[in-house]
């Protein structure tokens, strides 16, 4: 298959994402998104008010020199002598902090939600942008007002050839591939290593949801770190089974596959099922504050008292769950539940619940059943709002 962009009518079902794009072709969808969802998302004021605040993690981009500056930003960093150049705003993690720019992640469902790493938003004069480039993530491109013109590659990218002495990874050479332009409730999706460039025509904001997976050795070095901190069983390697063949400065070989099926152990243990549940959702904004516990927290008691005054629970969009099937022979049915780096054990009942809030619509008092120690747990972490209070 070509992996030219192609055009769609609609974005693809879950199936047809992954078994065609997916890693594979990027794709152009016209008006994708509900007018009344774009219509609440984050606006160009706003967001130069959230790259103000100490907890925002924002950039400013000049095109004249590429020169890159970071927040927070004051009033006179957006004054009108800034429109004789085209430059650039970017922030990141912008669905931790407006909740209606979060919901946007509700529409891409057939992607997977547990390696979403945040929605960072930009906004740009006419002429703006950042210049060609390469991720090395997926990427969905919404855009918001104004028009931008989009160049993506033909193939994945290899051995490319950047700019020297630039903060901003910018390619020295233009990207060949296709181009298309973009208006607003577009969506364009960028697969990793697809070089792309958008250039604005007008002032813009574009909406970049990105899929982010990690790298081997953080996984490993994290896992390490969970084994230690849980007080898992993790004896000291004694060197059983030796022989002559290891004496003195020589590794054996079979002290080496020793080795290599203690790790293994490790990594087929339950306990690596529940690291990966709490792994993947570690938060990379500088604002801790949703992943901290409430300051009033309630109990299993105080919980179900306040959900009889409410019209139900509901999970906030830019809260990430991460549900994993539990291994072992005596395991079947049950699951762990990642949270905010938290793990819950799920038995059937508990599953059940958690399903219906991982749909992110309200889900009323009497369809949570009596789970009310995994519901104020949840809560505690702020994975969960009441309906009718702080969603």
């Amino acid at each position: 298959m070509s992996d030219h962009l192609v055009i769609l009518d609609a974005l693809p079902s879950a199936a047809d994402f992954y078994a065609r794009y997916w890693n594979r072709r990027p794709f152009l969808v016209r008006d994708a998104i509900d007018a009344d969802l774009m219509a609440r998302l984050i606006a160009p004021e706003e967001l130069a008010a959230l790259s103000m605040e100490e907890t925002a993690r924002a950039r400013l981009v000049s095109q004249a020199d590429w020169s890159c500056r970071f927040g927070p930003f004051a009033e006179d960093d957006f004054s009108a002598d800034k429109d004789d150049v085209p430059w650039s705003l970017l922030v990141q993690n912008v669905d931790q902090f407006h909740p209606e720019t979060a919901n946007l992640l509700r529409v891409f469902g057939f992607a997977p939600r547990w390696l979403m790493d945040d929605i960072m938003v930009s906004f740009s004069n006419a002429g703006g942008g950042i210049g060609g480039h390469v991720d090395n993530y997926h990427v969905f491109l919404v855009q918001g007002q104004g028009i931008r013109r989009w160049t993506v590659g033909r193939e994945p990218a290899a051995d490319e050839i950047y700019i020297n002495g630039l903060d901003l990874k910018i390619l020295k050479d233009p990207v060949e591939g296709d181009t298309v332009e973009v208006g607003r409730g577009d969506v364009l999706y960028v697969p990793p290593r697809f070089a792309h460039e958008g250039t604005t025509l007008e002032d813009a904001l574009t909406f970049s949801i990105g899929f982010l997976g990690p790298q081997l050795s953080d996984m490993l070095e994290d896992f390490g770190l969970h084994l230690s901190d849980t007080g898992i069983k993790d004896d000291r390697y004694t060197g059983a089974g030796f022989d002559a063949d290891s004496a003195g400065f020589v590794l054996s070989a079979g002290a080496v596959g020793a080795l290599r099926d203690r790790l293994r152990h490790a990594v087929e243990s339950p306990a690596f099922d529940a690291w990966l549940a709490a792994f993947f959702t570690a938060s990379t904004s500088v604002d801790a504050g949703h992943t901290a516990d409430r300051e009033e927290r309630l109990s299993p008691t105080e919980f179900a008292t306040a959900l009889q005054a409410a019209n139900g629970v509901i999970k906030p969009a830019f809260v990430k769950f991460v549900l994993v099937p539990s291994s072992g022979p005596s395991s079947e049915g049950a699951y762990t539940l990642g949270v905010n780096q938290r793990i819950f054990a799920l038995d059937r009942d508990g599953l059940a619940v958690v399903l219906k809030l991982m749909a992110e619509e309200p889900v009323p008092s009497d369809g949570l059943g009596d789970q009310f120690d995994l519901l104020s747990a949840l809560y505690n972490c702020h994975a969960l709002n009441f309906i009718g209070a702080d969603d």
